[in-house]
């Protein structure tokens, strides 16, 4: 699996009005899946259709059991292929998009922690994926444009439980923690884009979520007026399985042979 470069790496406070919506929007979202993974469709700032996460489409998860449903056409038709992020008017605007996950005090408890064998470093517990192309009936399209370079940026929250324990509340507003540049090859296909990051210390009593922006801020351009794509978004623990054995859990419906590139 390819690598990415690093460029540098820094502490921010500063967090602009665009993105503060954004992770309003994330808040809302986890509050209402009640989940410190966002489910469904993802949050951007920028997309010409909606995009769901990878995670949504896995054995146990939504659409298999939409699958099951007696409206199983209607179904594929309607949600069967949301994995892809189009973005036509990505020239000068940097478009994001929102993963998110959850951890407790086992992660800042050093004897929790050292009992369990918990990493210190988030990066050893969890993966973000993403694939830097699109494909179709398992061919690349190399027409579309690709990220060249991105920002990485972690924003972390602690969350408790409200009505009786039942349901996720996250506690004032995300805080933006670390950044990170980041250049990739022009060959690299898979980007692992989970960074080093360390737990903060709980101020509740259940533990803190933290989201991660990616912010694309420059392409290798695919042919002309054709947009950046981009798909497969994964965000899980690492005892979930490697990212191949999660993509071999997504069925390539033959339904949607030939429906699927709109350009």
């Amino acid at each position: 699996m390819n690598k990415a470069i690093f460029f540098f790496i820094f502490s921010v406070t500063v967090i602009f009005a665009t993105d503060t919506q954004d992770l309003e929007k994330v808040k809302q979202k986890i509050e209402y899946h009640n989940s410190g993974f966002m489910k469904g469709n993802l949050i951007t700032s920028l997309e010409d259709d909606w995009l769901k996460i990878t995670n949504y489409y896995i054995n146990g998860e939504s659409f298999k059991n939409r699958l099951k449903e007696p409206d199983r056409l209607e179904s594929i038709e309607k949600w069967g292929d949301h994995r892809r992020w189009f973005v036509s008017k990505w020239q000068g605007i940097e478009p994001a998009i929102y993963v998110s996950a959850d951890y407790t005090h086992d992660f800042y408890d050093d004897d929790i922690r050292e009992s369990r064998q918990i990493p210190t470093d988030l990066k050893d517990y969890f993966k973000f994926h993403v694939k830097n192309y699109c494909e179709f009936d398992g061919k690349m399209d190399t027409r579309y444009a690709r990220i060249k370079k991105m920002k990485l940026t972690y924003y972390d929250a602690p969350y408790t439980a409200v009505n009786n324990m039942m349901n996720i509340k996250i506690v004032g507003k995300f805080k933006k923690i670390i950044s990170y540049d980041i250049e990739l090859k022009e060959e690299d296909k898979i980007i692992d884009a989970m960074q080093t990051y360390h737990p903060l210390k709980p101020t509740t009593l259940f533990g803190n979520i933290f989201a991660i922006q990616l912010k694309v801020l420059e392409v290798y351009p695919g042919e002309k007026n054709m947009p950046l794509c981009t798909s497969y978004y994964y965000m899980g623990r690492k005892g979930w399985g490697s990212y191949e054995e999660i993509l071999k859990q997504i069925d390539e419906l033959p339904e949607l042979k030939g429906k699927r590139n709109p350009y």
